[in-house]
């Protein structure tokens, strides 16, 4: 089982807690952080939820962790697993004042290094995002993520427009611990 908690030179990574649903707003209401996500920014009761989903959310099928720099919340990172594949699939975001600082990259590998020292039957890792969302296709790619191709029209966007999704994929024997 992957842990719970982890630390890296400058962040914190802990299961998300009710109280994170105020910065966890901040950071899903911003416009430009919406406009790379298949929602609209997020009002503060969709953000409760989101929170609350990743609390109750099964350790062992989506590991949640909230991102914190000098315990604020900066950003989620997850990882839900598909253990009959064998292959986890990452989701990330940090809120949009701190692009571009590597902390996506920070929080991202320490979740990488246990996932893959930690189960070895673990063997992929898979992720999505729009074509257009430069930073996080840039942020894929310096991981060593592979594009794999674009689904095209693969996601319903605000519910009425469909969206184009790169998917990356990363193979265990191509994740040097780091």
């Amino acid at each position: 089982m992957i842990a719970r908690e982890i630390e890296t030179e400058r962040l914190k990574l802990r299961p998300p807690e009710l109280r994170d649903a105020d910065p966890i707003f901040e950071i899903q209401s911003d416009a430009e952080w919406a406009r790379y996500q298949l929602t609209p920014p997020f009002t503060r009761t969709q953000a409760e939820q989101s929170v609350a989903y990743m609390v109750l959310c099964e350790w062992n099928t989506q590991a949640n962790w909230a991102v914190t720099l000098d315990d604020d919340t900066i950003g989620t990172v997850n990882l839900t697993f598909e253990k009959a594949a064998r292959i986890g699939v990452l989701g990330y975001g940090i809120q949009r004042s701190l692009w571009g600082h590597g902390f996506a990259r920070e929080a991202i590998t320490a979740v990488l290094n246990r996932a893959f020292a930690g189960d070895e039957n673990f063997s992929r890792v898979r992720a999505h995002t729009k074509p257009l969302n430069e930073r996080s296709v840039g942020l894929l790619r310096r991981l060593g993520f592979t594009h794999e191709g674009t689904l095209r029209a693969n996601q319903l966007q605000d519910g009425s427009e469909l969206v184009d999704e790169a998917a990356f994929g990363l193979l265990r024997e191509e994740w040097p611990l780091r």
